[in-house]
């Protein structure tokens, strides 16, 4: 025969274990303002919603999110290590546009100076002769080597 205590531990136990459900509704006010309550809207009240709530529903929307599998997350990672490289290439691809924008400009400014420096300017033309320049061609010259330097370096 069971003593009067484990009697009565097993029933606490299935009390305690029953599903209390409740009957609870949500609506909006005149005011617009959600209300919730254990008792039936007014009738004036707009968007009405009635849930049950219970022990199993409250389990049910406090247990974790599934984890993701092993294939979502590689393809995750995967998805982080192509963008990752794109950006890496995107840089140096950048870098490689600033240095060559320098250099360009280096060379545009030392042909500015050397046609601006006085010198008899010297070309060889189709046939291989070489021509000197008059001074309009230099002065041509030169308004075409600023338009190239001021090209060349506008970061600068």
């Amino acid at each position: 025969m069971k003593s009067p205590i484990q009697l009565f531990v097993a029933i606490a136990i299935l009390l305690a274990t029953a599903t209390v459900a409740a009957q609870v509704y949500k609506w909006v006010d005149k005011d617009g303002k959600v209300q919730y309550s254990d008792m039936a809207p007014p009738p004036d009240a707009t968007k009405t919603e009635a849930k049950k709530v219970g022990a199993g529903n409250a389990a049910a929307s406090t247990a974790p999110a599934p984890a993701k599998s092993l294939e979502d997350r590689a393809k995750e990672s995967d998805k982080r290590r192509t963008e990752a490289n794109e950006n890496a290439k995107k840089s140096e691809e950048a870098r490689a546009k600033d240095e060559a924008d320098k250099e360009n400009c280096q060379i545009a400014r030392a042909a500015l100076r050397d046609l601006e420096s006085g010198r008899p300017i010297r070309r060889t033309n189709d046939q291989g002769e070489i021509v000197v320049f008059s001074e309009e061609q230099v002065a041509a010259e030169i308004a075409k080597a600023r338009a190239g330097a001021d090209a060349s370096c506008k970061k600068e």
